[in-house]
């Protein structure tokens, strides 16, 4: 059975926004900030991160098994980037300022996250009209 059309791009989305989460993190190589730099307000958004990191995972299995609900899972996952884009923009991440590269990397995760949520939801008007 083929994957519809909505369910092929939210797939690839999601993967380009997993890739963009680790590398986000130390093990791409691009984080170079003193961890013990990091602010309360920045733990917390980084909790977020994470779990969104997971929830996007799940959604690709839920994908690949043609789920109903991964279309909402993708949907909180990219919402949770969110909180700690937010919270570098404004400074209260780090008492460090970001590396050039995960500054740049972090607007682009930002649209990506944005893309997928516009599919998500471009998904479940699809499922309820029935076409996808």
């Amino acid at each position: 059975m083929r994957p519809s059309r909505a369910g092929l791009i939210l797939a690839i989305i999601l993967v380009v926004y997993v890739v963009l989460d680790i590398l986000l993190t130390p093990l791409g190589g691009f984080e170079t900030r003193d961890p013990a730099k990091v602010h309360v307000v920045g733990l917390a958004g980084l909790a977020l991160l994470f779990v969104g990191l997971v929830l996007s995972i799940v959604t690709l299995v839920l994908l690949l098994r043609r789920s109903g609900r991964a279309p909402m899972f993708a949907i909180v996952a990219a919402v949770l980037y969110y909180p700690a884009f937010l919270t570098e923009l404004t400074g209260t991440f780090s008492s460090l300022s970001p590396p050039t590269a995960i500054a740049r990397m972090e607007l682009v995760q930002a649209v990506v996250a944005a893309i997928a949520i516009g599919a998500g939801i471009w998904m479940l008007r699809g499922e309820k009209t029935g076409r996808s």
